[in-house]
């Protein structure tokens, strides 16, 4: 599966933002690019949502940031064993699957531990020289596994405890060394056998596939003496012996370093210069093991890829869009401070609207957009340009919004006029979202400054909020560290602007205007748009 694309506007998003970041997908979709995905950084405004819906297109799904997180790394499940499984069986899961470590889980897959190769050979060298099965708790189960056994007499739960010993000599001499509770490991040789079953052996091993007389059968039912035959020689079954003890034996449980997987990969870097392992677990919400992460992963990683609509600077896109890879811009604002490492298609044109851009590009690529999608098109540039009314407004928005007008099969000056009026009650609306659903950053020289634009069809309710509007300003200008915030309240039927102001010096923001200040706002004849009639006076004044 090829990695997504995310197509995507800048926060707080307009509906051109929204519009261009659908319309523009699907064009990538239509030339071949099915990865290609819409997404939005922030909420629908109450605008944008009647032009979706006007058009029954629904809203594209939100990106919260693009931060590459554990989970962006992992490949899909991993083997993990339960804590009774055999340390042979562990090691041969780990062989077939190349894995170092193998997580140890419970039965809803939670983590408990961890073991690695070093551990299953170190494990192995340690016990072979006193092969005490004391503390190792091998079922018989696990060495019929392990050594494709059959059990003659016991249960297969039944555990295997003490020293074990070859009977590979005489009888007489055999009996001088084991003792009652060990594990004797003998082939057909009855005389041993049955020495070892006298003797009380808490288990016998026949070897080579050897079987029990029916005189020692009863014995061993008799004495209660676990009995297994393995097809194997006796070298071998005491070579392999040990690797039927479960991984809980062995197994780490306490310092074991594991990420969750919407850890951030820029924690887990540090993490892993602190530590020295060669992989990590990665857990969900639930604490189950859902893959291993490591140095190679980081060394290896992809980050996420952008197309940029309606805005080009760092401080309008989503989160941790510097660390994503952006491939296309497209935008009809000023070009702001965004880098790449590697050449991008940047498309900005001194258009109203970036889907005027992106209707241009249907065109020349010689596909007519659907009318579901010319129709949000359309919508986004009478917004944009206020039915054609703000400065920002071109002949080429105009010709590309009567071509759009046929194909959606709309009258486009009436439907601006009832989008408009869908969002233009002022008392209706939550301050927060006046302030916030088209508010924009920008970096004049070292001054933040927050302009956010709210177009009305009049200013009926605005009495009614103001005084709860200017603190709300203030204290969200504080909350963002910004010099100042600015909140255009525009009316679209009088075609002027009152420009609240929030900051500890709103007298600047009236000389960038050369207007005067009446109680922390200045109004502004003739001002419908920001980008072409606030933020040039301003970027004039700080930045001189």
């Amino acid at each position: 599966m090829k990695e997504q694309i995310y197509v995507i506007g800048h926060k707080n998003p307009d509906t051109d933002s929204i519009c261009a970041a659908i319309s523009f997908a699907r064009l990538k979709q239509r030339l071949g690019c099915e990865n290609v995905v819409a997404c939005r950084a922030g909420k629908v405004n109450r605008e944008t949502e009647y032009v979706l819906n006007a058009f029954g297109v629904s809203a594209p799904e939100y990106l919260a940031d693009v931060n590459l997180r554990v989970k962006d790394l992992l490949n899909g499940p991993i083997p993990t064993v339960k804590p009774n499984t055999s340390l042979y069986k562990a090691w041969q899961i780990m062989k077939i699957n190349s894995q170092k470590t193998l997580p140890i889980v419970d039965r809803a897959d939670r983590m408990l531990g961890m073991i690695s190769v070093g551990d299953l050979s170190g494990s192995y060298i340690e016990n072979m020289g006193d092969l005490d099965f004391g503390s190792l708790h091998i079922t018989a189960q696990n060495v019929i596994d392990t050594l494709k056994g059959e059990l003659l007499v016991g249960s297969e739960d039944q555990e295997l405890v003490g020293c074990v010993y070859v009977g590979a000599m005489q009888s007489e001499t055999f009996e001088a060394f084991i003792e009652p509770g060990n594990v004797v490991l003998v082939g057909d040789r009855e005389d041993a056998q049955e020495s070892a079953l006298c003797i009380g052996a808490s288990a016998l091993i026949l070897t080579g596939g050897a079987k029990l007389s029916a005189g020692l059968n009863k014995l061993a039912h008799e004495k209660e003496i676990l009995v297994i035959s393995v097809p194997s020689d006796t070298f071998t079954v005491a070579r392999l012996l040990l690797m039927s003890a479960p991984v809980q034996s062995i197994m780490k449980t306490e310092g074991v370093v594991s990420f969750q997987e919407d850890d951030l990969i820029s924690d887990v870097r540090k993490k892993m210069l602190e530590t020295r392992y060669r992989n990590y677990p990665v857990l969900d919400d639930q604490e189950r093991v859902v893959g291993l992460i490591s140095r190679y992963h980081l060394l290896s990683l992809n980050r996420k890829k952008l197309i940029l609509v309606d805005h080009n600077e760092w401080g309008q896109a989503v989160n941790g869009a510097e660390q994503a890879q952006i491939l296309e811009v497209v935008d009809h604002h000023r070009v702001g401070g965004i880098q790449t490492a590697d050449p991008i298609l940047f498309r900005a044109e001194p258009v109203g609207s970036s889907n005027t851009i992106v209707a241009k590009c249907y065109q020349e690529a010689g596909i007519v957009p659907e009318k579901e999608i010319a129709g949000i098109m359309l919508g986004a540039i009478l917004s944009d340009t206020v039915i054609f009314k703000s400065p920002t407004c071109t002949e080429t928005d105009k010709e590309v919004a009567a071509y759009l007008e046929k194909i959606a099969g709309v009258n486009a000056q009436e439907f601006g006029i009832q989008m408009f009026k869908a969002s233009s009650n002022l008392a209706e609306r939550k301050v927060e979202d006046l302030i916030e659903e088209d508010l924009k950053e920008f970096f004049l020289r070292d001054v933040k400054v927050g302009i956010g634009q709210a177009s009305v069809m009049g200013l009926d309710g605005l009495d009614k909020i103001k005084d709860e509007l200017t603190q709300k300003l203030e204290a969200m200008r504080k909350e963002k560290g910004m010099r100042y915030l600015l909140l255009m309240i525009t009316d679209l039927l009088e075609e002027n602007t009152d420009l609240l102001i929030a900051g500890d010096e709103p007298e600047e923001i009236a000389k960038a205007f050369k207007l005067p200040l009446d109680q922390n706002q200045v109004f502004l004849p003739g001002v419908l748009s920001r980008k072409k009639q606030v933020v040039p006076p301003l970027t004039k004044y700080f930045m001189g």
